[in-house]
């Protein structure tokens, strides 16, 4: 089973729905294997926590709703109907205002939980999206950090890195002075793709068992949604964690930057600060 595959059966298994058990079985083994499947599985858990703890059901009243199931009922019956029944022969002007004004009242009230909801909804998935995308840096970044990726270049001298960097990469990049980190190498893969690409660096910073990798690309070729790219462009700095690591996204008209860090997201966003 693959990551496509498996992506369809997160959400029934984040709500114990019920799978086959061969289904569930590969799907399982598949999130046990894969770190990014993994990582999309905790951030569906997370999201529809927070959805459940964070939206609330709007009460209507009962009188509201006795109102409009019996204007319903009207309806049905048919308004010819209606007026030969002795519940109308009450002096009750112009009946189809009162079914339209209950109806207003009910449409009202769903749309503004509707309104609520997608609002809340449209933030969940951007920080979604933003933590997707992500990914694959996050688990390129901890197969470094775990030495199962070796970068293609290796040095202490930032002279020789610079070098390295420049003669293979189609854009200059931003080499950053972090305070009492050191520049330990580099490379110009790209994790979202199997081969190199030369429109992307990484940057790799050490100090003692912490790492900083920083990620740069030219921000026209960046595979970046829209609208993260309209807040970067802003002067955003976006922080957030994935797992145990932690992460930033910046940018200026020309690149679009990312740090992944083994250090806590408030001690990187005070190390970079030092940098700008």
């Amino acid at each position: 089973m693959d990551c496509r595959q498996t992506r369809e059966f997160l959400s029934a298994l984040v709500d114990n729905e019920e799978i086959d058990s061969q289904t569930k079985q590969k799907v399982e083994e598949h999130i046990w294997r894969c770190a990014t499947c993994r990582t999309e599985l905790e951030l569906e858990k997370k999201t529809k926590e927070t959805i459940k703890a964070k939206v609330k059901i709007i009460p209507v009243p009962n009188e509201l709703i006795t109102s409009v199931l019996n204007q319903l009922k009207i309806l049905q019956n048919g308004y010819a109907q209606s007026l030969e029944s002795p519940r109308e022969l009450n002096p009750t002007p112009k009946p189809w205002l009162e079914i339209a004004f209950s109806l207003g009242i009910a449409i009202v009230t769903l749309s503004l939980a509707f309104l609520f909801v997608s609002v809340y909804g449209k933030k969940m998935t951007q920080r979604e999206l933003i933590r997707k995308e992500v990914s694959a840096l996050v688990n390129h970044f901890d197969s470094i950090a775990q030495g199962f990726a070796k970068p293609e270049v290796l040095s202490t001298d930032p002279a020789y890195v610079k070098n390295a960097i420049l003669s293979k990469a189609s854009f200059t990049p931003v080499f950053l002075n972090i305070p009492e980190f050191e520049i330990v190498g580099a490379s110009i893969k790209d994790p979202h793709l199997r081969s190199g690409n030369p429109r992307c660096v990484n940057l790799i910073y050490r100090k003692g068992e912490r790492l900083i990798l920083i990620h740069q690309a030219p921000m026209s070729s960046a595979p970046m949604h829209d609208e993260i790219k309209k807040r970067i462009l802003k002067g955003e700095w976006i922080y957030d964690t994935i797992t145990d690591d932690s992460f930033v996204i910046w940018g200026t008209n020309e690149l679009v930057c990312c740090a992944i860090s083994n250090l806590p997201k408030e001690e990187l966003e005070q190390v970079l600060k030092q940098t700008k």
